[in-house]
């Protein structure tokens, strides 16, 4: 990669402990961002729309705040990107699709959005997603293919793909992405990164979507006090969302208490974890216990080592739900994969349908059952570090049958964590995901940060 202009490798209280100081202003580290964009000659291709304009006169505005002692906030100057399936205002929203391509500005910002703005954050780009964020690959009709920063011949992952290219690039500190899969967790351990999907409705989304129940926003950021950060901004509640209408405190700090930990390498599908992550996994499992942690293997009951395929069929008869209101034309302008998981929706019938439905419930309320044994539960992000670029538009395969750890926590609606674990011998991150019970939000940041110390300092 190309040297880094040190203010980009700031992290998010650096940049706040520097406006604050005088040392850098929010429009230089802008200036020095956009820059650095516009000299990548890799094909990074992280950002469907960049504003250059708008985000300068935001970080003025942000800069003169700071100069006179009155930040709005701690993310006040620091410039976030927002993935490309949400409304901001005065931008287009192309969901990575050429059905959208002449989407008219949107009128307002998504809930997710507006406490940013609200924030003084400054709003200079929307990244990259697979159309409609319908798998976790980096390709999409309107937009391109996206690559990964640490090996342009392989994928950052998806669908948030150019959030987590922007973050591990240098590029801004902060990506706000989604996850109703995986879509934040996997590209945050694909590209080395820490990724939150928090518990349901902590970050408020409105309208909803098709995939509605699964759905949740979440940061993509460096380290995990960054995501604490950012969540004190972005939990909020919004009355678009009545999913958000509760009472909270999810980034209050945890206690140190020794905590009765599960663990599993075998959750939501039949997958064979590489053996660099295995290795890496059991090494931490070893220091939690010598730090006096007690470790619980995940009961094989909870693993529903099966549920893939029920995943995918619930995930087509979604797709078909999505546009199935659409005229014929509409949807003819769909990408050629998403249009044959739309057919596939189309085509299944109720008993199938529900038997997928029945079965996901079943092992859902197993895996959440399960926490009555244990705090947390540990696994690997993924079971494999990042795979090689497909550009194949046409091309449909069921992705939950090869990253079966991060779904069943879409399903379950807690909050689940993935932050660097290790690389592999050609320099290549993984990660490791830290899940806690539904609202339990806190806690999984608090532990998510004793590991990441743990690990660094054992680096």
């Amino acid at each position: 990669m190309p040297a880094r202009d040190p203010r980009l490798a700031l992290d998010i209280a650096a940049l706040i402990a520097a406006f604050r100081d005088g040392v850098h202003t929010p429009e230089a580290v802008l200036d020095a961002l956009l820059a650095a964009i516009a000299a990548d000659t890799r094909g990074i291709n992280a950002f469907c729309l960049l504003d250059a304009e708008g985000a300068r006169a935001q970080a003025r505005a942000a800069g003169e705040r700071w100069r006179a002692g009155r930040p709005l906030s701690a993310l006040d100057g620091v410039p976030v990107s927002i993935k490309d399936l949400m409304n901001v205002a005065g931008w287009p929203t192309r969901r990575g699709s050429l059905a959208a391509a002449g989407a008219a500005p949107a009128p307002q910002d998504a809930p997710c959005v507006a406490p940013l703005r609200a924030a003084g954050c400054v709003l200079f780009g929307k990244t990259t997603t697979t159309e409609f964020g319908w798998q976790i690959g980096s390709t999409s009709p309107q937009a391109g293919t996206t690559r990964h920063p640490l090996n342009t011949t392989r994928t950052p992952g998806g669908s948030s793909c150019g959030a987590a290219a922007q973050v591990v690039a240098g590029w801004g500190p902060l990506a706000l992405g989604s996850d109703a899969g995986g879509s934040v967790r996997i590209p945050a351990s694909y590209c080395g990164l820490v990724g939150f999907k928090p518990s349901f409705g902590a970050i408020p989304v409105a309208p909803q979507s098709a995939f509605a129940e699964f759905a949740h926003m979440g940061p993509l950021t460096r380290n995990v006090n960054d995501a604490i950060v950012a969540m004190g901004v972005l939990s909020q509640p919004d009355v678009r969302d009545p999913t958000s209408l509760f009472p909270r405190d999810v980034v209050r700090a945890t206690g140190t208490r020794p905590l009765r930990i599960g663990w599993t390498l075998e959750l939501g599908a039949e997958m064979q974890v590489a053996p660099v992550i295995v290795e890496a996994f059991q090494a931490l499992l070893g220091r939690l216990s010598a730090a006096g942690h007690t470790l619980v293997p995940l009961p094989a009951t909870s693993t529903g080592t099966n549920c893939a395929t029920d995943m995918w069929t619930v995930w087509a008869s979604r797709v078909h739900e999505s546009f199935v209101a659409w005229p014929p034309a509409e949807r003819e302008k769909l990408g050629p994969g998403l249009q044959t998981v739309y057919a596939d929706g189309a085509a299944l019938g109720v008993d199938a349908l529900s038997r997928s439905r029945a079965r996901l419930r079943e092992f859902s309320g197993q895996l959440a059952s399960a926490f009555a044994d244990f705090d947390l539960l540990l696994s690997p992000s993924t079971p494999t570090v990042a795979p090689a670029l497909q550009t194949d538009l046409a091309q449909v395969t069921n992705w939950f049958s090869d990253n079966g750890f991060a779904y069943p926590f879409n399903l379950t609606q807690q909050p689940a964590l993935s932050l660097p674990l290790g690389r592999d011998p050609a320099g290549l991150p993984f990660g490791l995901q830290i899940a806690g019970r539904k609202y339990h939000d806190a806690q999984v940041l608090g532990f998510g940060r004793t590991v990441e110390a743990l690990l660094a300092h054992d680096a």
